[in-house]
């Protein structure tokens, strides 16, 4: 995935919930962040932070942010890039869904019961199948963790593919880290330990859990390699005070 119209700056400081200042050629610019996460290891004043020119005269804001440079590494910080990413490689059979045929049928937005998740199909072989797509920021070293803030949403949606999976469904939960150099994956217990049980219990009856980390740039990502999962790793934050 590639984005358009494409500059970079250094970031300012993060003014509101969905507002960080970018110094662009010497211009200090409002730029929203499409992404509701704590984020305090990524939104470093000084760091360099790629945004998109947005032309609509009705937005107070005429960027968008994209990606913050940490460490020497690209943090896709767009809330909705693993979603965008999911959908091109469904479609393309490059994200292969375990013991499920290709092609697949791809069906963005589905609603069941009383959730709607972000895709639907059917394989080839004419299994059904659900894939929930969670976007991963949050990582200290090569282990990476979700969530960054507690996620009540994310529950239910572990318990809705729980259902679909004892209903005959093929269900998954996928999780795109969004940034490169990941070699595992993990579930922060001491932010949100309902998610561990929750997904503890969903693996137990069935349902799939996949990671990828992906490769990215100030204007790109793209699909990575599959990592490990395992929720039960310790995961501590990075230590703000050694930035």
């Amino acid at each position: 995935m590639y984005y358009q119209n494409v500059s970079v700056g250094q970031l300012i400081k993060r003014v509101s919930r969905f507002t960080v200042e970018i110094d662009l050629n010497g211009t200090v610019e409002p730029v929203h962040m499409n992404n509701t996460g704590r984020n305090k290891e990524i939104l470093i004043p000084g760091s360099l932070a790629s945004v998109r020119y947005v032309d609509n005269p009705n937005r107070k804001t005429h960027y968008d942010l994209l990606a913050v440079q940490r460490q020497g590494r690209w943090i896709n910080i767009d809330s909705l890039a693993p979603n965008h990413v999911a959908k091109e490689c469904l479609e393309a059979g490059t994200l292969k869904l375990p013991g499920l045929a290709l092609p697949y049928a791809v069906h963005p937005e589905s609603t069941w019961r009383d959730s709607r998740l972000d895709f639907a199909g059917k394989a080839a072989d004419g299994q059904s199948w659900f894939v929930e797509t969670k976007g991963v920021t949050l990582a200290n070293g090569t282990l990476a963790a979700f969530p960054d803030a507690p996620t009540t949403r994310a529950v239910k949606h572990v318990h809705t593919l729980t259902m679909a999976q004892a209903e005959g469904y093929q269900a998954f939960l996928l999780f795109i880290v969004q940034l490169p150099d990941i070699h595992q994956m993990t579930i922060y217990r001491d932010r949100f330990p309902e998610l561990v049980t929750a997904i503890t219990t969903a693996k137990q009856n069935g349902v799939r859990v996949l990671a990828y980390d992906t490769m990215t740039g100030p204007d790109q990502i793209t699909l990575g390699n599959e990592i490990p999962f395992d929720e039960h790793l310790p995961f501590s934050e990075i230590n703000l005070n050694s930035l």
